[in-house]
């Protein structure tokens, strides 16, 4: 059987974690599959703990300690460094998942058949019937509307992936998994398969979400597509002009409108590169291996 490596990013979460942990430890028992678990500690606040026990499943287990709080998105991508310059790691395909207990973890079960049977870069977890709040529904909506607006690209999918080891360096070279993982799928993955799971409540616990965290997530997915943007504002402004050339006052706004959103969208994509050259091979995590 083919060992896979479940990477967990956690930031405080340590109790739903290892709630998270016992689940895939069943999962491997009752489908004999064996697994490496890499834990990303994103500097908690909290000293991490766990109770989970080394078995025939579960092969080893390790704590890759950041020493500043980067956000999941970067601690996501420092992992997956870690695990390419890694040797324990090597060719071992990688399941990447929240640890909350939104992503369900019989779905890994779906994700390792379709891995067997279906050649993919990637696959990716479609969510569906998310128990977020009312207001984070309808902005997430808008975002993913005006995304597909301005990109034809419909990113219906988080954290929960399987990503082939051999795909890595096709996210390694530029700044996009640095940005946002999904969005660095989408942009630099071609065969990207897609399987659809129900999106859970947590454990316990309320979510760190808040309005400007959901911004900034928002603004890094649109960088990483800031060339089709760009070509996309064009299109829409000549379109607008041709329609609404009579009424100076729509088209001086979609002008300016579109313009202040580009200079934005390049801003964030130059500050997220220079962070990614600062600081993407020069962190150093700390391994605390527990077995």
């Amino acid at each position: 059987m083919k060992v896979y490596t479940i990477l967990l990013p956690v930031y405080n979460d340590w109790k739903n974690l290892d709630k998270l942990l016992s689940k895939i430890s069943y999962i491997a028992k009752k489908n004999n599959f064996k697994f490496y678990i890499l834990v990303v500690n994103d500097c908690s606040k909290f000293k991490p703990k766990t109770n989970l026990k080394k078995n025939k499943n579960i092969i080893k287990f390790k704590i890759l300690n950041l020493s500043q709080n980067m956000g999941s998105q970067r601690a996501i991508a420092l992992a997956i460094n870690h695990l390419k310059k890694n040797s324990d790691y090597k060719n071992k395909d990688i399941i990447i998942m929240d640890a909350d207990g939104q992503d369900d973890p019989s779905t890994i079960t779906d994700l390792i058949k379709m891995n067997i049977t279906k050649v993919s870069d990637a696959i990716v977890v479609e969510r569906t019937n998310r128990r977020e709040p009312f207001w984070f529904k309808f902005l997430y909506l808008v975002h993913k509307n005006f995304l597909f607006l301005f990109t034809g690209n419909h990113i219906r999918f988080g954290n929960f992936s399987l990503l082939k080891f051999k795909k890595i360096k096709n996210l390694m070279h530029k700044s996009d998994i640095w940005a946002a993982y999904p969005a660095a799928i989408v942009n630099n993955l071609n065969k990207i398969s897609r399987i659809k799971s129900e999106r859970k409540r947590r454990y316990s616990g309320n979510s760190k979400v808040n309005l400007y965290k959901l911004f900034n997530h928002s603004s890094r997915v649109f960088s990483v597509f800031k060339y089709k943007i760009f070509i996309f504002s064009i299109f829409y402004y000549l379109i607008s002009y041709l329609i609404f050339k009579n009424d100076s006052l729509i088209v001086n706004f979609l002008f300016y409108s579109l313009l202040f959103a580009n200079i934005y969208n390049f801003y964030t994509a130059f500050e997220t590169k220079r962070d990614f050259e600062k600081k993407f091979n020069f962190l150093k995590p700390k391994i605390k291996k527990i077995f």
